[in-house]
């Protein structure tokens, strides 16, 4: 008697152990971007979780997320900031040197030429 509970305890323990080992090889199956669904029996796409986010398996998705531009935002601000301060530079550059050629005025008394003795008059 002890000997037919054990062989039922172990014939149990055995179908509910291929039972999981069922469900597992069945999820198995998906692939990366689906899930195993136990309603319908068999794989589901992942993207329906964005219509559906309260769909049970959803959470053994695997998030991908969705590509972000934050690179092309830092370039596009650098490359702003950096014409920017070139063009300053070069109004600077402009500027400084439309001072210098302004300040140079010309000569107003003529330059005495003076004689001495290699010059001689």
């Amino acid at each position: 008697m002890a000997s037919n509970i054990i062989c039922a305890l172990c014939g149990l323990i055995i179908a509910t152990v291929a039972n999981l080992n069922g469900v597992n090889g069945q999820q198995n199956l998906c692939s990366s971007s689906e899930f195993w669904s136990s309603d319908i029996d068999q794989c589901v796409s992942c993207s329906s979780c964005k219509q559906y986010p309260k769909t049970p398996s959803c959470n053994t998705c695997t998030v991908t997320k969705e590509r972000s531009d934050v690179w092309r935002l830092a370039a596009i601000s650098s490359f702003s900031v950096l014409a920017v301060i070139l063009v300053a530079a070069v109004l600077i550059i402009g500027v400084m040197v439309h001072r210098r050629k302004a300040q140079k005025r010309p000569l107003r008394e003529p330059i005495e030429e003076t004689t001495g003795p290699l010059y001689q008059a």
